[in-house]
C-alpha cells in the first residue's frame, strides 16, 4: 500500500452516549470529503470512538497532491497575429504576465478551441501541494462539519472564528505518518490545544507500571493508539466494548437469578464508558409497590440502568472492569434508593387528589403566550376527540372525558420532577383511582406515537386523544406564527404531524370496527382551527399554510423498502390532505403491488406520451365526445374494447376499495396500447378521426389519473 497514514484522535469531556456513533460516522464523512476535495483520497479511511474521544485513520494517502495541468486563456485568436503575421501587441501583453519572454513565445503560446471559438492560451503544470499543508485546513473544516445534536460554546477559536463543539476538546493527536499535523485551538482565558503525537487514557486505572493514571502516553499508528489504550484500561473497538458489557451483564444477571430488561439498550450503553464493566445493585422491596413505569423512569432514563422485572434488583453499568471493594455498587443504591424515595413521596401526594380536581389548576399553566392555558386547551381537545372517536365509531364519551383529563398530570408533582412521565402518570392515577380502561388506557397511550415510529394508542379512544392533541397543537401554532422554518422547528412541529399521520394511516386496520370514518388530516386540522375561532381573513391563510406542511409530510410517511418513491408520487399526483390517509395509502401499497407483477413501464411511458399530444382542455373533456363508429383501425378498435372492459373492471373494483385487482387490471391494456402507438397515427389529417382519435386518449388519461400520474412509476417499473 503506497501513501502514509493519517491518525486523528479528538479528546474531549465526556459525549453523551446516544451522540457518540453519529459524531464518529459524521467526523470520518467530513475527513473523507475534505481529503477528496483536495485530491488526496485515502485507500482505506474508518472510525472509532469512546465516551472521551473520536478517532478517525486513513491509509494510503498522498504525500502530496498530483500535477495538475491548467490551461490560461488570453485574447481571442484572431487579434493573436499583426498584419505582418508575428505576435500582436495583446498577445505580447498576454505572454509577459504568465512569465514568458518573446524567444519562448511560439514554442508556448497556442490556438485552443473554447465553445466560444479559438483564443490564444497557455497549458502549464501546477506543481500539486504538500499533504502535511493542507491537512490542517481539512481538519478545520471536517471539525465544523460534524453534526451535532447540541452545539456547546467554550470559549474556542480556531484561525480567529469561534468554534463550538459537542463538549470541550482536551487533546488532539494528528499524524500524518511520523509528521504532527500543525493544528491548533485557541482558547479564551485558557491553554490553546494543540495538535501532538500524545494520547490519554483511562482517568483512574492503568497497567502500566510506574506510570500515573490518565499521563500521556506517545502514539505513532492506530496500532500504536490501540495497544496503548487497552494498556489503559480503554477499549477502542465498538463491538469489543459491546462484548465486554454483555458479559458483565450476564455475570450479573447469573448472580441475580434472573434476566435483565436490556433488549437493545447496549447499542448505546456501551458507549457510556470505555472500559465496560457492572455491578449488580439492590433497593428495599417497599419500592415495587411504585408503579412499574416510574420505577423504570428512575432506573432507566435517569440513571441508564437495567432493571428486573419483578425483582428489587438492577445492573448498573461502570468504567471501571471490577468492584472489588463494593464502592461503585454502595454509591449506585445510594442514589436509587434517593431517587426512588423521592418518586414514592411525588406519587403518594398526587394520589391524595382526583385527577379531575386538579383540572382547574390548568388555568395556571400556560400552553402559548398567543394562545392560552393548557385549560383552554383541554377544553377544545375534549370537543375534538369526540368528534373523531364518533366518525371512527369508538367510544365518544370515553374520548371526551380523556382528552379533558390528559393534561392535568402537568400540575402534580411526579410530573414536575420526572417530565418524561407525562400522560403515563395521568393514567396511572385514573386507573388507580377506577375509571374505565378505555378513559385511562387513552390518557396513559396519547403521546403515542412519537413520529412514524413507536407503539400506536392500544385503543380507538386513545388514537382519538392522540389526534386531537396533536391536530390542536398544529393548528394554533400555526395560527401564532409558529410554523417551521428551515432547520428550526422549537416545538417539534414536524414530528407532530408525521404522528398525526402515522396514527391517521394505520388507524382503521388497528381498530377495526362497524365504522372506520377516520377524518382527512384536511378535516381533522380545520375542525381544530376552529377551536380557536379564527378571523374570516386569517382562516384561509392559515389553512393553507397547513395544507403545504401536511402534504410535504406525506411522503416522508410513505416511501419505503417495499413502497418506492415513484409509486408513492404517482398516487400523491392525485391525492393530498384532503383524502383519508388510510385510503391513500392502501392504494400505494396495493400499486407497489401490481407494478412489480404488471408491465407498468408501457403504462408509464405511454401517460407521458397521452400528456404531450393532449392539449389541456382536451385532457379536462376526459373523452366526451368519443364516437365508436369512426374508430376504423384494428389497433384503435382493440384499444378501445380493452379499454372499455378495464374500465368497468377498474371503477368497480375503486368503489369496493379493491385496489390491487384494479392495478393489475390496468396493467392488461399495455399491449393494446403499444401496437395503438405503433400503428395508428393519431394527428390524422381528416379532422373528425383526428378529434375522434384524441377523445379515445383522453378517456385514456381519465383512467390513468384514476390511480394517479403513472409517469412518476417508470424508474420503478423499470
Amino acid at each position: 500500500m503506497s501513501g502514509r497514514e493519517l491518525l486523528i484522535e479528538i479528546g474531549c469531556e465526556e459525549i453523551p452516549a446516544d451522540w457518540v456513533a453519529g459524531l464518529a460516522q459524521g467526523f470520518e464523512t467530513a475527513v473523507t470529503e475534505g481529503l477528496d476535495r483536495e485530491r488526496l483520497t485515502a485507500e482505506t479511511i474508518g472510525s472509532h470512538s469512546t465516551a472521551r474521544r473520536l478517532v478517525v485513520h486513513g491509509a494510503g494517502i498522498p504525500e502530496s497532491q498530483p500535477d495538475q495541468v491548467q490551461e490560461v486563456l488570453g485574447p481571442p485568436w484572431r487579434v493573436a497575429r499583426d498584419e505582418g503575421g508575428g505576435w500582436s501587441r495583446a498577445a505580447a501583453g498576454f505572454a509577459r504576465r504568465q512569465g514568458i519572454e518573446e524567444p519562448d513565445f511560439e514554442s508556448r503560446l497556442q490556438a485552443v478551441e473554447t465553445p466560444r471559438g479559438q483564443y490564444l492560451g497557455i497549458r502549464q503544470v501546477v506543481p500539486g501541494r504538500p499533504a502535511i499543508r493542507i491537512l490542517p485546513g481539512i481538519l478545520e473544516d471536517a471539525l465544523r462539519a460534524v453534526p451535532l445534536p447540541k452545539a456547546m460554546n467554550w470559549d474556542a477559536s480556531i484561525g480567529e472564528k469561534p468554534f463550538a463543539f459537542a463538549r470541550p476538546i482536551r487533546w488532539i493527536v494528528a499524524l500524518f505518518g511520523d509528521e504532527v499535523i500543525p493544528f491548533r485551538i485557541e482558547v479564551t482565558g485558557g491553554t490553546p490545544v494543540a495538535a501532538g503525537n500524545h494520547s490519554y487514557g483511562h482517568r483512574a486505572r492503568t497497567t502500566v507500571e510506574e506510570e500515573r493514571p490518565g499521563a500521556p502516553f506517545p502514539v505513532d499508528s492506530l496500532g500504536k493508539l490501540v495497544e496503548g489504550l487497552r494498556s489503559r484500561y480503554v477499549l477502542l473497538d465498538d463491538e469489543e466494548r459491546k462484548g465486554h458489557l454483555l458479559a458483565a451483564i450476564r455475570r450479573c444477571e447469573t448472580a441475580a437469578g434472573e434476566s435483565a430488561e436490556v433488549g437493545t439498550a447496549a447499542d448505546v450503553h456501551k458507549d457510556l464508558v470505555e472500559v465496560p464493566g457492572a455491578v449488580l445493585g439492590r433497593f428495599p422491596d417497599e419500592f415495587l409497590s411504585l408503579p412499574k413505569e416510574i420505577r423504570d423512569t428512575v432506573l432507566v432514563h435517569h440513571q441508564k440502568f437495567f432493571p428486573f422485572p419483578t425483582s428489587p434488583s438492577f445492573i448498573a453499568v461502570t468504567n471501571l472492569p471490577d468492584d472489588p471493594e463494593g464502592h461503585v455498587r454502595r454509591g449506585a443504591e445510594r442514589v436509587v434508593v434517593a431517587r426512588l424515595r423521592d418518586a414514592r413521596f411525588f406519587w403518594d401526594e398526587d394520589r391524595k387528589v382526583s385527577l379531575a380536581e386538579t383540572r382547574p389548576r390548568l388555568a395556571g399553566v400556560v400552553f402559548h403566550q398567543r394562545l392560552g392555558t393548557f385549560r383552554e386547551k383541554a377544553d377544545r381537545m375534549e370537543e375534538l376527540a369526540a368528534w373523531i372517536a364518533d366518525a371512527a365509531g369508538a367510544d365518544a364519551a370515553a374520548a371526551s372525558q380523556a382528552a379533558g383529563l390528559s393534561k392535568c398530570d402537568l400540575t402534580g408533582n411526579l410530573v414536575g420532577e420526572f417530565a418524561s412521565l407525562q400522560g403515563l402518570v395521568g393514567g396511572l392515577l385514573l386507573r388507580e383511582e377506577g375509571l374505565p380502561e378505555t378513559v385511562w388506557r387513552a390518557v396513559y397511550d396519547h403521546y403515542r406515537p412519537g413520529g412514524l415510529d413507536g407503539d400506536l394508542p392500544r385503543g380507538p379512544e386513545g388514537a382519538a386523544v392522540s389526534l386531537a392533541d396533536r391536530a390542536d397543537t398544529l393548528a394554533g401554532l400555526f395560527l401564532a406564527g409558529e410554523e417551521p422554518s428551515g432547520s428550526g422547528d422549537p416545538f417539534a412541529l414536524r414530528r407532530a404531524a408525521l404522528s398525526l399521520i402515522r396514527v391517521l394511516r394505520d388507524a382503521p386496520a388497528e381498530y377495526p370496527g362497524p365504522r372506520s370514518g377516520w377524518p382527512s388530516p384536511e378535516a381533522l386540522l380545520c375542525r381544530a382551527l376552529d377551536g380557536y375561532r379564527p378571523d374570516d381573513e386569517t382562516r384561509p391563510v392559515v389553512c393553507r399554510k397547513l395544507a403545504d406542511f401536511v402534504n410535504d409530510r406525506l411522503p416522508h410517511a410513505f416511501v419505503g423498502p417495499s413502497t418506492p418513491k415513484g409509486v408513492v408520487n404517482a398516487v400523491l399526483a392525485t391525492r393530498d390532505w384532503s383524502h383519508p390517509v388510510a385510503d391513500t395509502w392502501q392504494r400505494i401499497v396495493d400499486l407497489a403491488k401490481a407494478v412489480g407483477s404488471g408491465d407498468y413501464a408501457t403504462l408509464a411511458a405511454a401517460s407521458r406520451r397521452v400528456r404531450r399530444i393532449l392539449a389541456p382542455e382536451v385532457q379536462e373533456e376526459k373523452g366526451a365526445g368519443l364516437d365508436p363508429a369512426l374508430l376504423t383501425e384494428p389497433a384503435e378498435e382493440e384499444l378501445h374494447a380493452a379499454l372499455e372492459r378495464v374500465e368497468a373492471e377498474v371503477l368497480r373494483c375503486f368503489a369496493e376499495t379493491r385496489y390491487f385487482p384494479a392495478f393489475q387490471a390496468l396493467a392488461t391494456l399495455s399491449p393494446a396500447i403499444a401496437t395503438f402507438f405503433d400503428d395508428v397515427l393519431v394527428m390524422a389529417e381528416d379532422p373528425a378521426v383526428r378529434a375522434n382519435r384524441l377523445a379515445l386518449l383522453a378517456r385514456l388519461d381519465a383512467l390513468f389519473s384514476e390511480v394517479g400520474d403513472l409517469s412518476q412509476i417508470e424508474a420503478s417499473a423499470s
